[in-house]
């Protein structure tokens, strides 16, 4: 039997570009993967993938923060060591080449863009040692980055696509891009040998589009998951969207191809994904998470310290003591803080209630404006005194972590959550966000069609 172990987005930043002072604050305040802690984190990652028995490491791209020169020579040091004790593989994706050419230096509160990047097309060459040059097949694309085919095994292909750019400019392939994709999964049949594929942006949606759809996933995603389903392909990894999940597609002609998105390493919960190739062609797999990693000479609880950075995505909202500070911390989420900043006369006060008010106090409140009517009164009796803010951090934790508690729909847990998540609905009838934010968190409390954990596919 194969064994294979898959990361993703490990996002390496170099400490160099800076970790302190009020614009790295914000930065690093507006995402849940960590910046200051990648090294640290990539490092005791890799001491334990090493320890293993897997067979090889498939890293399914945004290697680097976004793109720098030097986060890049110093993750290509990692990977060398890494290939003392393993087999490493990886694709490349637009935060390896900064795609929105906006690299920045953190210097005491400035920003400044005195940053080298690592160019599309320099990206084969400077990583051919992990893919390229150990390759049956490969493809150089229009932008200069590379797809390959590697023997994994005697009779395991893996099928490493880079997916940064179709012919419009999305993610996707370009027609002769697929022509090549086509003819490798043909001829690893023709050669008797299962072939697994990997990209960094979906194929599929998962947990709502609200959430994993726009530029999550690659253009046209229905039409190139069916075209990748009709040619073969029963298999894809993928990153990109920082969250553990297990979907299919099944195409017009009844070809599926199941897709594992695996979390980012570098967020909550660091996931490790152990793959199993067993003797009929399936896979087994199962995922563990980092448990340790060390900082300034100091044992850090992975989990612990990684929880505490993800809740922060929303409790640096609830703490804005300011409109001037909402919008700040806004705009640092990439949303108009400005526009939205001009409500926070009434948001402040509504956050500093979310922040300290249980399920009784809530259902108080509401009461006095009519949703209550939808809050079933004994499950409000049974969960009054948990925090409103204990709901939300939960299902912010299980949204990344593929619901590693996961509810049914007859659950009472489930149907208080989903009766307070439908409020906003109620008021803002129009508002179509509300809408898909209730089949977002159903998504998340049930944990989808898959055991996102350990399963086989």
């Amino acid at each position: 039997m194969t064994k294979l172990t898959f990361i993703a987005d490990t996002h390496h930043y170099s400490k160099t570009l800076g970790t302190t002072g009020r614009q790295y604050f914000l930065r690093a305040g507006s995402d849940q993967k960590c910046l200051a802690e990648t090294d640290e984190i990539i490092d005791a990652a890799f001491e334990k993938i090493a320890a293993s028995d897997t067979d090889a490491v498939l890293i399914a791209g945004d290697v680097t923060n976004n793109g720098e020169m030097i986060s890049h020579l110093e993750f290509r040091e990692k990977l060398y060591k890494l290939k003392e004790k393993k087999k490493v593989y990886l694709i490349t994706a637009t935060h390896d080449w900064c795609c929105d050419g906006n690299p920045r230096r953190f210097n005491g509160n400035r920003v400044t863009h005195d940053v080298e990047v690592m160019p599309s097309d320099r990206l084969p060459e400077f990583y051919k040692d992990f893919g390229p040059d150990a390759s049956i097949s490969k493809f150089i694309t229009h932008i200069g980055t590379c797809s390959y085919v590697v023997q994994l095994s005697d009779n395991v292909r893996l099928l490493a696509l880079n997916d940064d750019k179709n012919e419009n400019n999305h993610a996707g392939f370009t027609e002769e891009h697929f022509c090549w994709i086509e003819k490798q999964i043909k001829q690893a049949y023709e050669d008797n040998c299962l072939i697994i594929g990997m990209e960094h942006h979906l194929l599929t949606p998962h947990i709502s589009p609200l959430i994993t759809g726009g530029g999550t996933c690659v253009a046209d995603r229905e039409y190139v998951a069916a075209r990748l389903a009709d040619a073969g392909l029963r298999y894809m990894f993928v990153g990109h969207s920082h969250i553990q999940s297990t979907t299919d597609f099944k195409s017009q002609k009844g070809n599926v191809i199941t897709e594992v998105n695996v979390g980012a390493l570098v967020g909550y919960p660091a996931p490790i994904v152990n793959v199993t190739v067993n003797d009929n062609n399936t896979l087994s797999y199962e995922v563990e998470h980092l448990e340790y990693f060390n900082k300034n000479g100091e044992k850090i609880d992975a989990q612990e310290f990684l929880k505490n950075h993800t809740l922060a995505l929303t409790h640096r909202l609830l703490d804005s003591p300011s409109r001037q500070e909402l919008a700040d911390r806004l705009t640092a989420l990439q949303l108009d803080g400005d526009r939205i900043s001009k409500f926070s006369k009434i948001m402040i006060p509504v956050f500093r209630f979310i922040k300290t008010a249980d399920v009784e106090k809530l259902y108080k409140k509401l009461k006095l404006f009519g949703p209550a009517k939808s809050v079933d009164k004994a499950l409000v009796k049974k969960f009054k005194n948990k925090r409103l803010l204990e709901f939300a951090d939960e299902i912010m934790l299980s949204a990344f972590d593929g619901s590693i508690k996961k509810y049914s729909r007859e659950d009472d847990y489930y149907k208080l959550a989903m009766s307070v998540v439908s409020i906003p609905s109620k008021v803002l009838k129009n508002n179509n966000d509300m809408k898909k934010l209730i089949f977002a968190v159903d998504a998340i409390l049930t944990g989808g069609k898959f055991n996102n954990q350990k399963d086989t596919i």
